[in-house]
């Protein structure tokens, strides 16, 4: 199972994504993120991952949820979903083109699937556990569990 992050930075009634322009998920806007590598830890890849796709720092990271992805284009995934603040101007680079959406305009037709279930907890605030089932990139079927108590089994 691949295990990743994905960071959302969220101030006041705007969201920062990200257009991906290569690798996985290319095409869509999503949070920043991407594959834990090398024995880091979730939160470390967090940082490196704002570094790479936007060229700047985050803080008061906070987990807010873990998701697994079910056969998604024939990968099983384990995200760990988190919300935190930016330091600085979001820049583009080669894998990624930052852009703010006011909370009202957030391109979920551009998006994966799932973000349409999962990420307005996020935006309130809401902890989760997640599971999605696809077949390529199209949901099977899912079951989400919000407020759960990330602690616990």
């Amino acid at each position: 199972m691949i295990e990743a992050v994905i960071v959302h930075i969220i101030e006041g009634d705007r969201i920062l994504l990200h257009y991906k322009k290569r690798g996985h998920g290319a095409g869509k806007w999503n949070g920043l993120g991407g594959k834990i590598e090398n024995g880091e830890t979730p939160e470390e890849c967090a940082m490196r991952e704002a570094k790479e796709e936007m060229g700047t720092e985050i803080k008061d990271l906070k987990k807010m949820g873990e998701i697994v992805f079910y056969d998604v284009q024939e990968e099983d995934w384990m995200v760990h979903v988190y919300s935190a603040k930016i330091i600085g101007e979001p820049k583009e680079s080669e894998e990624s083109r930052p852009k703010w959406f006011s909370l009202e305009s957030i391109p979920y037709d551009e998006m994966w699937e799932d973000d349409r279930y999962w990420l307005p907890l996020v935006i309130n605030g809401l902890k989760f556990r997640a599971k999605f089932w696809f077949s390529g990139e199209r949901i099977e079927r899912f079951y989400i569990e919000a407020g759960k108590d990330l602690r616990k089994g």
